[in-house]
């Protein structure tokens, strides 16, 4: 870093950042070692194929019979891998069909079974809601009918002979607003 960067981070608190007078989008993170390594990598993979490419192409000017026989062996080589990569789509398309075979026989009649299920919780809860609980909730609502009903009749028997004077009731209280 040179003296001004240096002279201009110091200066700084962390509570203000650095300003550039371009509004740009995003701050974007700061490239990691692990980049570095990445892009060096690339770098010399590349490099390196560049440097195969022109040193097979030298040697095939050169040598003639050499390069007619590493030919060879990459066609050799090549349909060696052609054939494992059949074998293995082979394999592949085996195991697809197993675990076709899997979900057909195994999971459909689990998901059957799931569906019967549910479909018994379901008329067992409509049974017991319309046999047990809505008879129920009928007497209960019979029985608080009979108890307001009694209540009514007991409140009003209770009203005309005792109600209570209080003072400051207005027009529902038992006093008129009178001065005697």
């Amino acid at each position: 870093m040179n003296e001004q960067t240096k002279a201009a981070s110091s200066a700084q608190t962390p509570s203000q950042p650095v300003t550039t007078g371009a509004v740009t989008g995003p701050a974007l993170p700061e490239p990691t070692k692990t980049n570095y390594k990445l892009l060096f990598g690339i770098i010399g993979g590349v490099v390196l194929f560049i440097a195969l490419i022109t040193l097979l192409v030298i040697l095939a000017f050169n040598y003639p019979a050499g390069t007619a026989v590493v030919r060879d062996i990459f066609i050799i080589a090549l349909a060696l891998t052609s054939v494992l990569i059949g074998m293995l789509m082979l394999v592949l398309i085996f195991q697809l069909q197993s675990l076709i075979m899997l979900l057909r026989n195994e999971i459909k009649p689990m998901l059957t079974n799931v569906n019967e299920t549910v479909n018994t919780v379901r008329g067992t809860a409509v049974f017991v809601s319309n046999n047990l609980v809505r008879p129920t909730i009928n007497f209960a609502s019979f029985i608080a009918g009979l108890q307001g009903v009694q209540q009514a009749i007991a409140g009003r028997a209770n009203t005309t002979s005792k109600r209570p004077k209080t003072p400051g009731a207005g027009a529902s209280g038992s006093q008129t607003g009178k001065q005697p």
